[in-house]
């Protein structure tokens, strides 16, 4: 792709191809597939990444290739050194050395080049959309256009010259691209083009059939095609089918779970984890938030004048200082230090698990990291502390429940509504 001008050459203003691919949060999957694909449009993902440092990182370099037009070779030139730096460059997986946990694949030149040309191309047809989309009350009708040469593919030149309403479902699907280094494009036409009372749709035509992805036999749902002129079924490659422009700028609603890369098998259930023996679950009520925050930060080796950055059971670097409990005019916050902080950063330190879940903040995903602990008072009480962190805050909790009031499998179900999207971290149990 050297030299070419993605901005010329797909002809929008590149201004909301930027919009479109800053809106994006993170997203994490080991495997593409992993990754629902509507997914992609609303979050950054890269397939093999399972660390956020190394996902922004990427996406600092994308941004800035989007926003100033580089070419493939100098995005390489400007990622390489850091990915090297952090040793996410080459083949391989990542191994996290104290843990022995795969953290990812490593980044190739070949994989750069699909980051670098699927995220540019996508971002550009989502900016496009947009464009098009403005003008529907005089351009309603939209034609899909390939490139009819020796490098098409059979499946995008089937759908050469279809025309429907900008509103017909078969955009949600089709509009492109269709695949990786698709080519594909939309071209709009005038309110006259086709006839209104008697309007072309792809009623009929789209049908849902199981796609193979990967190599090991395993299908996913996805939208066919039946063309009127072959009558074969055709459909986007795999990982795509979704149209970037119209996921964008749908209003925001959390994904199901679903959508989401899955740590468990579907259906499988997470075993409750063992409680710690603790003797109270929170401390006396009444005492100034300074000593609820004290105690706190103690539990980290951390104090009001001394801060320290905690690695915590995956690795994830924290800083543990009195910032958590104050606003940025360095005045502490009403309610931030409870009695429960103890218990809370019990649940920290020793989590029994870590999950990943999607929050819409400022109209944005934000990848937030939630930490869990059960516990078992002297008294006999079982209970559940939670930690919940993002790059817009932080908040906790803690629940206690008297012993004679549950069974495993209540607390079990009551686990599962605290429970995040993807299972991060599982403490063995002894």
């Amino acid at each position: 792709m050297a030299g070419v001008d993605l901005s010329y050459a797909i002809g929008l203003e590149p201004a909301e191809a930027v919009r479109y691919f800053e809106s994006k949060g993170y997203q994490l999957g080991f495997r593409w597939q992993d990754v629902a694909a509507e997914a992609h449009a609303r979050a950054f993902t890269v397939a093999g990444v399972m660390k956020v440092d190394v996902l922004q990182d990427i996406r600092a370099v994308l941004a800035d290739s989007l926003k100033s037009g580089k070419t493939f070779e100098q995005f390489k030139d400007d990622l390489i050194p850091t990915l090297k730096k952090k040793g996410w460059f080459g083949h391989g997986d990542v191994v996290d050395d104290g843990t022995g946990e795969i953290q990812g694949r490593r980044l190739t030149p070949r994989r750069l080049d699909t980051i670098f040309r699927t995220n540019m191309q996508s971002s550009y047809m989502a900016g496009r959309f947009a464009t098009q989309m403005a003008q529907v009350d005089t351009r309603p009708w939209w034609e899909y256009v390939a490139i009819l040469d020796n490098r098409t593919r059979p499946a995008h030149a089937a759908l050469h010259g279809c025309v429907y309403r900008y509103d017909d479902p078969f955009w949600a699907v089709f509009y492109p691209p269709c695949g990786y280094r698709c080519r594909c494009r939309v071209r709009t036409r005038p309110f006259g083009y086709r006839d209104s009372d008697n309007p072309p749709t792809s009623a009929g035509r789209l049908e849902e059939i199981e796609q193979p992805v990967g190599r090991d036999g395993k299908t996913q749902p996805a939208i066919a095609y039946k063309s009127p002129i072959t009558g074969k079924r055709v459909l986007p490659d795999p990982g795509f089918g979704f149209n970037p422009g119209l996921a964008w700028q749908r209003p925001f609603t959390p994904p199901p779970m679903g959508t989401l890369p899955r740590s468990v098998p579907s259906g499988a259930s997470v075993p409750l984890p063992r409680p710690a023996r603790i003797a109270r679950s929170s401390m006396p009520a009444g005492l100034p938030e300074s000593a609820y925050a004290d105690a706190f930060l103690r539990t980290f080796g951390a104090n009001a004048n001394h801060p320290v950055t905690f690695n915590d059971a995956t690795g994830e670097a924290m800083p543990i200082n009195a910032w958590l409990f104050r606003d940025h005019a360095n005045q502490p916050v009403s309610g931030a230090a409870r009695p429960d902080a103890q218990i809370v950063a019990q649940a920290i330190n020793e989590p029994d698990e870590i999950w990943l879940s999607w929050a819409q903040l400022d109209n944005q995903w934000t990848l937030r990291r939630r930490y869990l602990k059960t516990f078992e008072t002297e008294a006999g009480e079982w209970g559940v502390a939670i930690a919940d962190f993002g790059k817009n805050g932080w908040v906790s909790s803690s629940s206690t429940f008297p012993a004679e009031t549950g069974t495993d499998d209540s607390r079990a179900a009551y686990l599962d509504t605290l429970r995040g999207q993807f299972l991060r971290y599982r403490k063995r149990d002894d």
